[in-house]
């Protein structure tokens, strides 16, 4: 049983970042809808009324001046008595009412002998009723303390009309960052803990089967015009000129281990499936078959993944009449008349549909199947079958059982490990004869000099990379497709494999 761990990868964590920042911004935006409506379902109007007394230590404006330091400290005894419960007793039985509902405030203007006093209440007009009452009453209290205090109103209350306290929103920035931090946080937990293959050190840890090679990322470049059309290219080695080197070299190497085995076991029919969907399967198995081709094999490419074809888009293949793969195995057309397609006057030919086919079971049980094998077996030196995705159709694991071997698609970050190890354990009930897994759209890490994670290995088995294997330089595929060999030359056929190659094709026995 393989051990299950957190995985750190930068991409992928990235990725779901990106992904799911609507999430971040959602969180955000409720935290700060939450604040407001829980602020003004909090808020409760206020209305201050206010009015200015002037304090004289006798009924003459002069003598208030001569003694402006008495009547200043007369004034700072004032504010006390103002707030104290005993005025607003006086102005409760001013306006003869049981209680004074309200709040009272006093404070003395600075260096002068002037006093602000305030109101607060819920109600405007209540406000200053109870501060009129206060001026009009507290003679009965500050006549008791100073017998000549001399308070005199300097600005009259008045009505107020509108609230004194407002809605603070000085912890909204608060409350959004605490928002945003903490979703940011839950999608990052969620990214480590998910359990999915995220890089090669995954696979050797978690996945119950051989690793066959690796397949790098490449971005799908495309022309401008391609961009203005919105027309989407297949990642095709042969025929996309800004695959780049280390893409192509990827499925270079895969096809030597294959003609390794094929040599080895005469082994040539494979199949390539993978667990789930938009893993990348299809565009394996063309590239694979395409590389193959490359090295002189004559290879035909069957497109049995009849609920959703898609190698016709890859190869941009339109219908053709007796061109379709379902019209032999139905029998409406003889295999001498089935009209095989050849692939830019290479050596790989195609057997596809462009149509989806739901009588495919009658051509499991009626052997059409097993019956074309057989013959193609006697005209090509490879076969590859790209099926449908073993967790969508069950009839795959009968095509598998057909074939000499099976290759496991795995995309980084896409399918669950359990599913994967269950697929594989499937596909090992069924037959012995799954020779592993490609792990597809690695996100790698590029070096100065090198090119990490491969094969289970940092470097390109023994190959380096200098100043003139840039992707720059070699970038575009298409000039130099012009000159290589014409393989139906048998003089100029490359060698089946080199010594280099056979030592790292080994990881299929």
């Amino acid at each position: 049983m393989k051990k299950n761990k957190i995985t750190i990868e930068l991409h992928s964590l990235l990725k779901d970042i990106t992904k799911n920042f609507w999430v971040v911004i959602l969180c955000s935006l409720i935290g700060a809808l939450g604040y407001y409506l829980i602020n003004h379902a909090s808020y409760k109007p206020m209305y201050t009324s206010t009015a200015t007394l002037s304090v004289l230590n006798s009924g003459s404006v002069t003598a208030s001046y001569a003694t402006y330091t008495i009547s200043t400290e007369k004034a700072n005894v004032l504010v006390n008595v103002f707030t104290e419960p005993t005025i607003k007793e006086a102005a409760a039985e001013y306006l003869e009412i049981d209680s004074f509902d309200g709040t009272v405030s006093a404070r003395v203007l600075d260096q002068t002998n002037f006093i602000e006093l305030q109101v607060t209440s819920n109600h405007p007009e209540k406000s200053y009723r109870l501060l009129n009452a206060i001026i009009k009453s507290h003679h009965k209290v500050s006549d008791k303390i100073f017998r000549n205090a001399g308070v005199t109103v300097i600005s009259m209350p008045t009505v107020p009309i509108s609230p004194s306290n407002y809605i603070s929103n000085k912890d909204l920035s608060l409350v959004v960052a605490a928002c945003a931090t903490l979703s940011l946080a839950l999608i990052i937990a969620l990214s480590l803990m998910r359990n999915t293959v995220k890089k090669e050190s995954d696979f050797n840890d978690k996945v119950e089967s051989k690793l066959i090679a690796t397949i790098t990322h490449e971005d799908k470049r495309m022309t401008l015009r391609d961009m203005r059309q919105k027309k989407k290219k297949g990642l095709l080695i042969h025929s996309n000129a800004f695959i780049s080197l280390r893409f192509t070299e990827n499925f270079h190497k895969i096809a030597a281990k294959l003609e390794h085995k094929k040599n080895q076991t005469n082994e040539k029919v494979f199949a390539i499936t993978s667990v789930a969907e938009n893993e990348g399967k299809s565009t394996c198995a063309a590239n694979i078959a395409v590389s193959l081709a490359d090295r002189g094999n004559k290879v035909i490419l069957l497109d049995l993944d009849f609920k959703k074809p898609a190698l016709y888009k890859i190869f941009s293949e339109t219908v053709k009449e007796n061109g379709e793969i379902s019209d032999l195995l139905s029998e409406k057309i003889s295999f001498d008349d089935f009209a095989i397609r050849q692939f830019k006057k290479t050596s790989l030919y195609l057997a596809i549909n462009t149509k989806a086919d739901s009588s495919y079971r009658n051509y499991i049980e009626s052997g059409s199947i097993v019956k074309l094998i057989d013959n193609l077996k006697k005209l090509y030196d490879f076969i590859i079958i790209d099926t449908a995705p073993l967790s969508l159709d069950a009839s795959v694991t009968d095509i598998i059982g057909m074939v000499d071997k099976t290759l496991l698609i795995v995309r980084t970050d896409t399918v669950k490990v359990s599913a994967i190890n269950d697929a594989i354990t499937t596909v090992s009930k069924i037959s012995s004869n799954l020779a592993g897994c490609i792990l597809n759209d690695l996100h790698m890490n590029v070096l100065p000099f090198s090119f990490t994670g491969n094969d289970q290995s940092t470097r390109y088995g023994g190959y380096k990379y200098g100043k003139n294997y840039r992707y720059g330089h070699y970038g575009a595929y298409g000039k130099h497709h012009s000159n290589m060999p014409n393989f139906n030359d048998d003089a100029q056929r490359l060698p089946e494999i080199s010594d280099n190659e056979i030592s790292e094709a080994e990881a299929l026995d």
